[in-house]
């Protein structure tokens, strides 16, 4: 399953993620991170005009790499939240043209 992962290193003493646009997409695999894929982007998941895909939370694992320990809380995983001040109105977002933009790259690599 892809998550939302944050590099302990961006977690506040109080687990307010301190920085963002630095949280990447990831799946995690027997307490580790096992794919690691680009970061969130902010026109997405930073938007209050676009609720589709609010980042409210992340994973908390030890550095943003293949093989990285994630950080446990109890019996489940350690997790971060984001700060409510992170979030402005940055507009809608044309996800169909997103999307075909995204599959025209793809295609030409």
């Amino acid at each position: 399953m892809l998550r939302h992962l944050v590099e302990r290193d961006n977690v506040a003493p109080d687990g307010r993620i301190l920085d963002p646009t630095e949280v990447r997409h990831g799946v995690i695999e027997a307490r580790s991170v096992a794919a690691l894929a680009g970061p969130i982007d902010p026109l997405t998941h930073l938007n209050l005009d676009f609720s589709g895909h609010e980042l409210s939370e992340a994973v908390v694992v030890e550095r943003l790499q293949i093989g990285a320990a994630v950080l446990l809380d109890g019996d489940g995983f350690r997790h971060a939240r984001i700060d409510r001040a992170a979030f402005a109105h940055l507009g809608w977002v044309d996800v169909g043209a997103r999307r075909a933009d995204w599959q025209l790259v793809l295609r030409r690599r």
